[in-house]
């Protein structure tokens, strides 16, 4: 049986209005030796018979769908089927540049890397302005060097321009296996916990300073939703992950804390628009972690309406 170059996987849930433009760019690769795992997440729009449509016009789209069991869940599933010797992970509300697996698979394949990582473009960035978002981080690398992915996930961090999106890094699919890389289940931000876990065991990573990314923001995203406790939940978990894997892994108990540290600030700080009786449901929380948590984020908790 051929092996594909690449698995892509995409995960849908309700995305009707822009599903096609990011599977058509996909299927418009210049790399063609792929495969497409779509996996539909129990939308209960008309993504569906969108997602037929192409699926009947393209082998080699794989297309699944399950009762709505989240984004990680999806992921998760279409990674066990998954039989590319590298894997990207899409979403279904952007697009990918026509030659960006290609350039992916070759470098990854003549370096022997863990993984790539890319840049991103927001199509709509007049609908973003009251989110800090950086998807420029190749700049400031050295685009010949092979990088450990400690040393990018320091320097992202220390830079302030770390982001948690799989949709920039082209993966080994034999590493990722190795290292049981998955998305945790059942909550928001799991990215951030992925990634940093992703970058954490890689000891191989280059980067193409391209932003091959296309992403689109959109008013009832994970990120343009207002702060919720579900949010918090997502952040805490993550956290909750990390230090325990610290205490697994001691020889990245450092990084860790600093990756901790930025994350956990920024998510405490907008947890102010939380109401009362959810912020005193919190303290508890976040005072098992209060290591990382600076005196001034504490007051912005309390102090801000």
């Amino acid at each position: 049986m051929c092996i594909p170059k690449v698995s892509v996987i995409i995960p849908v849930y309700n995305t009707e209005k822009y599903v096609r433009q990011a599977v058509e760019s996909i299927l418009l690769q210049t790399l063609k030796d792929i495969e497409i795992i779509i996996v539909n997440d129990g939308s209960t729009d008309g993504s569906m018979t969108i997602l037929e449509e192409l699926a009947a016009q393209d082998e080699r789209i794989k297309l699944f769908s399950q009762e709505n069991q989240g984004q990680s869940a999806a992921r998760n599933f279409a990674t066990e089927k998954a039989k590319g010797k590298y894997i990207y992970f899409m979403d279904s509300d952007d697009f990918l540049e026509k030659d960006a697996l290609q350039l992916c698979f070759e470098k990854a394949v003549n370096k022997n890397l863990d993984f790539v990582l890319f840049d991103a473009e927001i199509l709509n960035p007049q609908d973003t302005t009251a989110i800090d978002l950086t998807y420029k981080r190749t700049q400031i690398l050295n685009k010949e060097y092979i990088y450990t992915g400690n040393e990018l996930l320091n320097t992202f961090i220390r830079e302030h321009i770390f982001t948690p999106s799989p949709c920039l890094s082209f993966i080994n699919t034999a590493f990722l296996r190795q290292q049981n890389l998955s998305f945790y289940p059942g909550i928001i931000h799991e990215d951030q916990l992925f990634t940093c876990k992703l970058y954490l065991n890689a000891n191989k990573v280059m980067c193409i300073a391209k932003p091959f990314f296309k992403r689109r923001f959109r008013s009832d995203s994970t990120m343009t939703n207002r702060f919720a406790w579900k949010n918090m939940h997502g952040y805490l978990t993550v956290t909750e992950e990390l230090s325990l894997y610290a205490d697994q892994h001691p020889q990245h108990k450092k990084l860790i804390s600093l990756f901790l540290s930025q994350m956990l600030n920024a998510a405490v700080w907008q947890a102010h628009v939380l109401p009362l009786k959810e912020k005193i449901k919190l303290l508890p929380r976040i005072a098992q972690h209060r290591q990382y948590i600076r005196l001034r984020t504490w007051l912005v908790l309390m102090l801000k309406k």
